[in-house]
């Protein structure tokens, strides 16, 4: 048994710790209202996971506080990097990113330059892959197996990370990866994912932090705020506790460490497409026009693509190629198509 003295002993530093953990430092300050100020302390050389597919659902207003510290030779995880004047294209112009880990280039010109001129690292990832590395590091998993990528640079090494500025040969280059056979199937050994802080965008906020997200903007963002030892959180509105319907909300409040509103949000669409016409051709006069013979090889991969299809599937369809054969599926056959975003049934 404790004698009195030591229970009064316990008391007394239960009751200064359970004291300091009420304060109003920045450690536990939770709400932010200036920008530069919530992610001040983020260091030079920090792992940062960053949400967003495209332009949607991305931390706009927490990229700009990036920009204004100025924090130099950053390691961003994210699906991709913006375009060249929105998003994390703005801290690829400064050169404030040093490697990417991505799966995809996308629409930014800058991006593909700094990595061909050897200005960047880039570790190109599956889109599956880069999603369950994440989910698994929030998971306290450090590593799994997936059949995706055996039997590519992927898994056998070599896919370049950073090229020489001056020859152009890769001076950076994957590892191999450790296999294995489940099932008779061989599988890829892949490391999870845990950054030092997530930037992070949903839709609204309670004042403990508990998030829900907008639709799609959902994207990777819920999964990057369990993968991180600092989640903040943009939000375009926060309310008070017990406004947000318990079983509505997406991430609860013991994954998110900083929120604050944005004062602003820009809805791009990252390449606007409207139907031409011209007003001098009628139907039976224009004539379609003519194939190249890289158009001819292209249809014939997806028309050889589309035969996969069968009655009641349901497929997810990648940018490119695996999109156009949406186009040859037969009359009669019901596809379930979904996109990358992980939009079901478009």
């Amino acid at each position: 048994m404790l004698s009195q003295a030591t229970r009064l002993l316990f008391r007394s530093a239960f009751s200064q710790l359970y004291l300091r953990s009420l304060s109003t430092s920045k450690s536990t300050k939770k709400i932010y209202t200036d920008f530069n100020e919530i992610v001040e302390d983020i260091p030079h050389g920090a792992k940062l996971l960053v949400g967003g597919f495209g332009l949607c659902g991305i931390p706009e207003n927490l990229i700009k506080g990036l920009l204004k510290n100025g924090q130099k030779d950053l390691i961003i995880v994210s699906n991709n990097c913006g375009v060249d004047d929105f998003g994390l294209g703005l801290l690829l112009k400064t050169k404030q990113i040093k490697r990417m880990i991505s799966s995809y280039v996308g629409e930014n010109a800058e991006f593909e330059r700094q990595y061909l001129n050897g200005e960047l690292e880039v570790e190109l990832t599956p889109q599956g892959t880069l999603a369950e590395k994440i989910r698994a590091g929030g998971a306290g998993i450090p590593a799994f197996f997936t059949p995706t990528g055996f039997g590519t640079l992927i898994q056998q090494g070599g896919a370049p990370i950073k090229y020489d500025k001056n020859t152009k040969r890769p001076i950076i280059e994957s590892p191999m990866k450790e296999t294995r056979l489940y099932n008779g199937r061989p599988y890829v050994l892949e490391d999870a994912i845990v950054g030092d802080f997530a930037l992070v965008k949903a839709w609204k906020a309670d004042r403990l932090g508990n998030l829900i997200f907008q639709k799609a903007a959902r994207n990777f963002n819920s999964t990057m705020c369990k993968a991180a030892r600092c989640t903040i959180v943009e939000v375009e509105e926060i309310v008070e506790v017990g406004d947000l319907k318990p079983d509505e909300i997406h991430v609860p409040n013991i994954f998110v460490h900083r929120i604050i509103v944005g004062d602003k949000h820009e809805k791009r669409i990252e390449r606007l497409t409207v139907r031409k016409r011209n007003p001098t051709a009628t139907t039976s006069s224009a004539e379609p026009p003519k194939k190249k013979k890289d158009d001819t090889a292209r249809e014939r991969i997806i028309r050889r693509a589309a035969l996969e299809f069968t009655n009641g599937m349901y497929a997810n369809l990648g940018i490119g190629i695996p999109m156009l054969a949406s186009n040859y599926i037969p009359d009669g056959l019901t596809v379930h198509l979904q996109s990358e975003n992980g939009i079901l049934g478009l």
